[in-house]
């Protein structure tokens, strides 16, 4: 919990999406980071008349990440600024259909319509919006998942040790011979 993942966001998306669906949880997995944006959060989620569709479990060791994820269906990054989250990249490889704010390097991470969905910053109306798309429209969650699913194996440990190979290679048989300096 930190202002700039703006986790009220997440809440007020949950408070538009229960009228429609009101069996609908959210589960909020993270460290307080001490800025009060947790508090500000349960704060929002208790005006709103969510709070009891609200958990905060607090953060999660890494080794327990994958349970956590396998509990839930969709995933939302909410982030008001950010660069290539591994948590999407977790929630990709777990098969959940992501949504994500359009913020930093996220759209070089996401394709819009095709492994994901992308939200305008600070857009809670947006960001519901997409969910309820999700859960209307359950075979445009299906093929979200399994393009971020297939997408993410190029980040597999073996991929790019292949694809780092491959450029330490290339410079090498750049610098091998003799090098002339323009004139």
């Amino acid at each position: 919990f930190h202002q700039i993942y703006n986790p009220s966001m997440a809440v007020e998306a949950l408070a538009l999406v229960r009228r429609e669906f009101p069996e609908v949880t959210l589960e909020m997995v993270g460290p307080d980071k001490g800025d009060g944006s947790l508090e500000e959060c349960r704060a929002r989620a208790a005006e709103l008349g969510v709070l009891g569709a609200v958990s905060f479990p607090g953060a999660v060791n890494k080794e327990k990440v994958p349970e956590v994820l396998r509990r839930g269906d969709i995933f939302i990054n909410t982030s008001s600024v950010d660069n290539t989250p591994v948590s999407v990249i977790e929630a990709m490889a777990s098969g959940l259909c992501v949504i994500s704010t359009d913020v930093g390097g996220i759209s070089y991470l996401l394709r819009s319509e095709y492994d994901a969905l992308l939200v305008p910053a600070g857009d809670a109306t947006a960001m519901a919006a997409a969910i309820m798309r999700l859960l209307r429209q359950p075979e445009v969650a299906r093929a979200l998942a399994l393009n971020a699913r297939a997408r993410v194996e190029a980040f597999d440990f073996l991929s790019v040790t292949r694809q780092w190979s491959s450029v330490l290679a290339a410079a090498r048989s750049w610098t091998s011979g003799p090098m002339e300096l323009g004139r």
